[in-house]
């Protein structure tokens, strides 16, 4: 394996991917070419405001993107939410990506709603015309409420929306969202990467 983590909750499925007592899918990928980043990690801005257009145009949305040291090299932490292809609802993709200069991993999870769907955003929606909603005409209230972050002139897709802020998670702990959120946070710092990997030159962009 190019990478190691505690698999404690994981059962392996097949080699590079796993299922955790949630129902949420993680899997490795790597690849042997440069990676395909619009710009350094260190301009964090031009890296986000991309990922939202691409995310965007393919019909999904970027809920948050932060840079991340793995195993003491430099990466960075995603998620994105996609339209369901066969239902309502979306999937939440958190993921690592690790560029370097000739390759890259990128350790991704898939976070489904399942059961009944929609609670979230309901009170989170409630909460919002209560808190904003008075005096404000319906299309500026709407904006207020969804807009891609990072670059919010970019149009279509999934906006981010105000339910999907990291306070509403404590209230729904076992929302997909809330899931993806605890996924990164415990498993960053128990990864460890192959030596060849980590001996690889770093990426500048």
């Amino acid at each position: 394996m190019t990478i190691r983590f505690d698999q404690t909750g994981w059962e392996q499925l097949k080699p590079g991917a796993w299922r955790n007592s949630d129902g949420d899918i993680a899997e490795l990928h790597g690849f042997d070419i440069p990676p395909n980043l619009a710009a350094p990690l260190e301009n964090l801005d031009a890296l986000r405001r991309d990922t939202v257009a691409r995310t965007a145009a393919s019909g999904g949305g970027l809920i948050e993107l932060n840079p991340v040291a793995l195993h003491g090299l430099p990466a960075f932490q995603q998620i994105v939410k996609l339209p369901l292809p066969d239902r309502p609802g979306v999937a939440y993709i958190p993921s690592f990506t690790l560029p370097r200069a000739d390759r890259s991993l990128v350790f991704k999870f898939m976070c489904v709603e399942q059961g009944v769907t929609g609670m979230r955003d309901t009170v989170a929606f409630d909460r919002f015309m209560t808190e904003h909603g008075n005096g404000r005409p319906p299309q500026e209230m709407m904006r207020y409420w969804a807009q891609h972050p990072y670059a919010p002139e970019v149009q279509g897709g999934l906006p981010r929306n105000w339910s999907e802020d990291p306070w509403w998670d404590q209230h729904f702990p076992q929302h997909p969202l809330s899931r993806a959120r605890r996924l990164l946070h415990a498993l960053a710092p128990t990864i460890e990467v192959h030596p060849d990997f980590h001996a690889a030159p770093p990426w500048r962009g």
